[in-house]
């Protein structure tokens, strides 16, 4: 079972080495997996301008719906 484990809303979103990224169309919106040992990283700008660099793990998934990213993960 998959679930958001975080949930932002973002002005812009920058993926940092676009290779290291592999991109995919769902039912929810357009999936990035990350591809890199061991985390791919991306940028995210939310609308009060504040900008902030997160690290995603290799082979875990962003969704991207509109102006929200979910970072998904699976239950332990």
């Amino acid at each position: 079972m998959v679930y958001s484990y975080q949930v932002i809303k973002f002005q812009t979103i920058s993926f940092i080495q676009g290779t290291h990224w592999s991109q995919s169309i769902g039912e929810k919106g357009i999936l990035y997996k990350s591809l890199e040992e061991p985390f791919s990283k991306l940028i995210i700008q939310s609308p009060n301008n504040s900008k902030k660099l997160f690290h995603v793990p290799k082979d875990r998934t962003v969704l991207v719906d509109h102006s929200v990213v979910h970072f998904l993960g699976e239950l332990a």
